[in-house]
């Protein structure tokens, strides 16, 4: 990126509570987040908030959050409203 070397790990541990010891560790270095919920999935946009109370005890200051949402072409399955998503990423931590 602009001729610099840029690393990139993902770590997907589909919100399970067994990883959050572990992500904590990942935290500390990372210059930014991305936080994935799914739409039809009304638990996983609320363990956003538990994920989001993590980072601002053990991420960088100026680490950058990004709140991403799946499975948006299911409609008929949503249970999670736009305006609450859109809410949530505005939160300040």
């Amino acid at each position: 990126m602009d001729r610099q070397k840029v690393k990139l790990q993902i770590y997907d541990t589909a919100g399970q509570e067994r990883f959050r010891s572990i992500t904590s560790s990942y935290y500390r270095d990372a210059d930014a987040l991305l936080l994935v919920y799914d739409v039809t999935n009304r638990l996983s946009f609320e363990n956003i908030r538990n994920w989001l109370a993590q980072v601002k005890e053990f991420a960088k200051d100026n680490v950058q959050i990004t709140l991403v949402c799946n499975k948006i072409d299911l409609h008929g399955q949503r249970r999670v409203k736009t305006e609450e998503a859109v809410q949530l990423a505005h939160v300040r931590i």
